[in-house]
């Protein structure tokens, strides 16, 4: 497996994970459900400490798709720049969340603030990384490439 294909396997996961952050975070704030507020915490800290690791594959994945044919070149610059202010936002994102995180075990209960605070950080990771992720797809998917 090279860089490429790690690549590709693991920039999967990141919007997956942050979306069900979202997700996770506004039905807890909406239905007032701490083990969601929760979840929506563990995912944000699992979206930051892999998204270095995407990073790092992309980065060496893009030295060696150079050379394939087929494959956008002009994408690739947007597509990094979206990706590191993603890797920083979902790393900001995961250490606030870490934060609430021991608040929550500390309190033992989470205010409505509480429960908007990890909403807003949810998507502060989500956001980013949708549009990284679009702009990852133009490299290399001329089926989803408009005429």
């Amino acid at each position: 497996m090279n860089f490429a294909h790690a690549h590709l396997v693991l920039t999967h996961f990141p919007p997956v994970l942050s979306l069900g952050s979202a997700f996770s975070a506004a039905v807890g704030v909406i239905r007032r459900r701490r083990d969601l507020v929760k979840l929506a915490l563990v995912l944000l800290i699992a979206v930051g400490a892999m998204m270095p690791v995407v990073f790092f594959a992309g980065s060496r994945a893009a030295d060696a798709i150079g050379r394939v044919d087929g494959v956008q070149q002009d994408a690739i610059a947007p597509h990094q720049r979206a990706a590191t202010i993603a890797m920083a936002l979902s790393i900001a994102a995961a250490v606030v969340g870490a934060g609430l995180l021991l608040l929550d075990r500390r309190r033992g209960t989470v205010s409505i603030a509480f429960q908007i605070l990890v909403l807003v950080a949810a998507m502060t990771s989500a956001v980013p990384i949708g549009w990284a992720a679009a702009l990852g797809g133009a490299i290399h998917h001329p089926e989803i490439q408009s005429p």
